[in-house]
């Protein structure tokens, strides 16, 4: 079981994912800049998440973001 979203976003730009804390969040900027609920990442960092109900991405730079939301 597992979706899959994608954005892209302006510099300044965020978005919010809702998901339950019981399941896995991975995502990446393929490029530009982003904020992961505060912490910074690069473009092709990728971002492993778990335990949490809300993940906001936040466009430090203009850039593009891939989610796999996953049990």
């Amino acid at each position: 079981d597992a979706k899959v979203a994608a954005a892209t976003l302006a510099a300044g730009e965020s978005a919010t994912w809702s998901t339950n804390e019981q399941r896995h969040v991975y995502l990446v900027a393929p490029t530009g800049s982003i904020r992961v609920n505060g912490i910074d990442a690069q473009a092709r960092d990728g971002v492993a998440i778990t335990g949490e109900s809300s993940i906001t991405v936040e466009a430090v730079t203009d850039c593009e973001v891939v989610l796999v939301d996953s049990r």
